[in-house]
């Protein structure tokens, strides 16, 4: 049985604001887990005692289906009340214009670090149009059903079933070998007794440490998605430091090094920043042919 909590939504927060806090949690506008519409959120998870799910709206946070003490247990944040932020000090023109428009925003945590590590180890190396239709792929392949308020959903695959895994079980969903080897090593973690009481830090903790390839751009993202951590910047991501440079120094392209200087005077809050980059509407400057991507099935 679903229980309401005592939180409640900003009251200035507009609804572009709160979908944009909402969709960090959202894979991809097919995402099979989560069901957003306007300023309600519809979000599944895994855990030992089966599949849950969480909605969050203006009434506040509701959990629900035969995990939901575990649920409980993350203490996940999507409304992002737990953020404190109140306003920075800018030291360029575009950051003071868009705090003045979005600084409203607030930061919101899943708690779910399993599933953000998955679309996490997704992303990587690929275009972002091709892992959010591999993650789609990979739910319907190893199918977690979970009936919510917004109708059956599908939570993250059980960890269970994918520490069972090897590899080329999974080229057939278009992810080769490296990646599919760190995908069935985060579920062996999980899958691990006791791994799903420990709070997301910890368990984002003991990923970095154990599992291979999960280095700091995917930290990065989970930590953003998973722990709402506010001043998180995915060093190493292919677009990111284009569009810092673009928008806070003019120039159409920059390294990782001039992307971290840039975003200095915001320590703290660097990740709000890019939100706010983001809700602007700000990209770098396109050149050259846009990226294949190549569909390793064919092979």
């Amino acid at each position: 049985m679903s229980t309401v909590e005592n939180t409640k939504l900003h009251s200035h927060d507009g609804t572009r604001l709160v979908h944009h806090t909402f969709s960090v949690f959202r894979f991809g506008a097919a995402d099979p887990t989560v069901r957003l519409d306007g300023r309600q959120l519809v979000m599944t998870t895994s855990t030992p005692a089966g599949p849950a799910w969480t909605v969050a709206s203006a009434s506040g946070i509701t959990h629900g289906g035969d995990g939901e003490t575990f649920v409980r247990h993350r203490q996940p944040d999507p409304l992002g009340c737990r953020d404190g932020f109140t306003c920075l000090e800018a030291a360029h023109l575009v950051v003071a214009r868009l705090q003045r428009d979005f600084g409203d925003l607030r930061i919101g945590a899943s708690g779910d670090v399993y599933k953000a590590a998955l679309t996490a180890t997704l992303g990587q190396r690929i275009t972002a149009a091709e892992a959010v239709n591999q993650w789609a792929r990979l739910c319907r392949a190893l199918p977690n059903p979970v009936e919510t308020p917004a109708g059956v959903l599908l939570a993250p695959p059980d960890p269970a079933r994918l520490a069972r895994m090897v590899p080329y079980q999974l080229h057939s969903l278009g992810i080769e070998q490296a990646r599919a080897r760190t995908l069935i090593a985060i579920a062996r973690v999980f899958h691990r007794p006791g791994q799903h009481q420990e709070d997301p830090t910890t368990a984002l903790r003991r990923l970095v440490a154990e599992v291979p390839r999960f280095g700091p751009w995917t930290r990065a993202l989970v930590e953003a998605e998973a722990l709402g951590n506010p001043d998180v910047v995915a060093v190493g991501d292919f677009h990111l430091k284009n569009v810092v440079a673009h928008a806070l120094t003019g120039r159409p392209r920059g390294t990782d090094d001039e992307m971290l200087a840039a975003l200095a005077p915001y320590a703290g809050n660097r990740g709000r920043v890019l939100s706010w980059l983001a809700l602007g509407g700000i990209a770098a400057p396109k050149f050259g042919p846009r990226r294949r991507n190549i569909d390793i099935r064919r092979f």
